[in-house]
């Protein structure tokens, strides 16, 4: 731990590795954060114009072999970010972003050796399942791990540090297949991942040196009662909104281009189009924490599934709008600006409910933190799977035949029943989320935190920094009113 009291003089690191941080200090974890989430999810997107090809052509790959292959991403993101929401306190944070860093690297730069597989396509099929798992839960563990990092090293910015990483998060995603392409153009297909894994591998010693040291008195820390938080119904109301959205936002990834060229679009004009939506997330996610501080979280959650339902309705479009292309360029930033109403108060959301469910417990403060990341990441991959699989299933089970007004048929079909499950699940929540509830006591120090002012008086006086951890998850939190 001398390491860490020494970079961050006033990071007072106690045996859970929490204190109060030098504000001249928190650039260098920020920015570290901030370009590994671009270049992370930059990898994701690259490799949609360029492997379906190879896979297809090469390879002679199936397309739907290749839909499971991509399929796998979100799935090991899932599964591993319950994993990591669970156990990354007593693994270590730092020690578990460096083993994914390497997973990464590694995974990334098998992609480019992919090119000397095509031959045999029973290997090429395994080392692209394999490979892909690995990549979402690695990137899983990462963002899982980062977004655990937030309450702890910012706790009075949490949903502006948020908002920085999801902008980045879309940057990357957006940025991808130029990046791809420009290297592809210069060097060949092999370089993108190599270019790409090498940055992951050189990422390790700023991650090494930036981030304070695990505690190592791993076998003490505290842990959660998982049957508390799996029999939780606000917990599951919260997850599956979160699912819903995403998968509002994915539904139409394996159709959209196909129904664009019923308007005589072509594919790169519609792969443009719908950067509009990424466009629009970016603007709103740092528009968002300005109406936290007015709002309560679970009033923007609910309104951000009504506003993506609105916008499958537009996209689709519902009978009463013009069945032109532009109705999609409209409807496109309604599902952007909904994913910002529900990814920024998402963490803040989880921890609070698992406060409540913890009886605001000082000494879980770490594991609350690290398992509403998890919780997070995990509900919100679901949806990435979830809503391509959907959109598939329904628009395929509609179409009768391959005229433009049958695959506009389907299309309107799927975005109908996107839309109706958005708008249950919106409903779902108001009641499962307790969204009708009264708002929390306010009290001196810990606003919104559902303690009395006896209790609050011992917190003053042993777990201050706790205190102020989740007082500043709230909206309308005044630090000024403690002193």
């Amino acid at each position: 731990m001398a390491k860490a009291a020494t970079e961050y003089s006033d990071y007072d690191i106690s045996d859970d590795s929490l204190g109060r941080i030098n504000r001249s200090k928190i650039d260098k974890p920020l920015i570290c954060f901030c370009v590994l989430n671009f270049f992370l999810n930059a990898a994701v997107s690259v490799i949609a114009p360029f492997y379906p090809p190879l896979a297809k052509d090469k390879a002679h790959v199936s397309v739907s072999t290749i839909g499971y292959i991509f399929g796998l991403n979100p799935i090991g993101a899932f599964f591993f970010s319950l994993v990591m929401g669970k156990k990354m306190s007593q693994w270590g944070r730092r020690r578990c972003m460096l083993i994914g860093l390497v997973i990464q690297s590694a995974v990334v730069v098998a992609f480019g050796l992919l090119d000397f597989m095509t031959h045999n396509k029973e290997l090429f099929i395994t080392v692209s399942l394999v490979t892909r798992f690995l990549q979402g839960a690695s990137r899983a563990a990462y963002s899982s791990i980062s977004f655990a990092y937030i309450p702890i090293l910012w706790p009075d910015s949490i949903q502006k540090k948020i908002s920085i990483l999801e902008t980045l998060t879309g940057l990357g995603l957006m940025s991808g297949p130029f990046i791809g392409a420009a290297l592809d153009a210069l060097f060949g297909y092999q370089m993108i991942f190599y270019t790409l894994g090498g940055i992951f591998f050189i990422a390790l010693i700023p991650t090494a040196i930036f981030l304070p040291e695990d505690d190592h008195s791993l076998n003490k820390k505290p842990t959660l009662n998982s049957k508390r938080v799996i029999r939780n119904r606000q917990i599951w109301s919260l997850g599956l909104l979160l699912t819903m959205m995403s998968a509002g936002t994915t539904f139409i990834n394996p159709i959209f281009s196909i129904h664009m060229k019923c308007y005589n679009m072509e594919e790169d004009v519609a792969s443009l189009l719908l950067g509009w939506l990424t466009i629009s997330y970016i603007i709103c996610i740092n528009i968002v924490p300005k109406l936290l501080q007015c709002i309560d979280k679970k009033i923007i959650l609910t309104f951000g599934l009504f506003c993506s339902c609105l916008g499958d309705l537009i996209i689709a479009p519902l009978g009463i709008f013009p069945n032109k292309w532009f109705m999609t360029m409209i409807g496109l930033p309604f599902i952007g600006i909904a994913n910002a109403f529900c990814v920024l108060p998402a963490i803040p959301q989880y921890i609070d409910y698992l406060n409540q469910i913890f009886n605001n417990d000082p000494s879980l403060r770490l594991p609350i933190s690290d398992l509403s990341s998890g919780l997070f990441i995990s509900f919100y991959s679901l949806g990435t799977f979830v809503g391509p699989v959907i959109g598939g299933i329904v628009y395929d089970a509609f179409l009768v035949d391959q005229s433009n007004e049958a695959q506009m048929t389907s299309f309107q079909r799927s975005s109908y029943t996107m839309a109706g499950l958005q708008a249950i699940m919106s409903i779902l929540f108001i009641f499962g989320g307790d969204v009708y509830a009264p708002g929390y006591k306010r009290i001196r120090q810990g606003e919104n935190i559902g303690i009395s002012l006896e209790e609050e008086d011992e917190y003053e006086g042993s777990n201050k920094i706790g205190v102020q951890m989740f007082s500043s998850t709230q909206p309308n939190v005044s630090h000024d009113e403690s002193s």
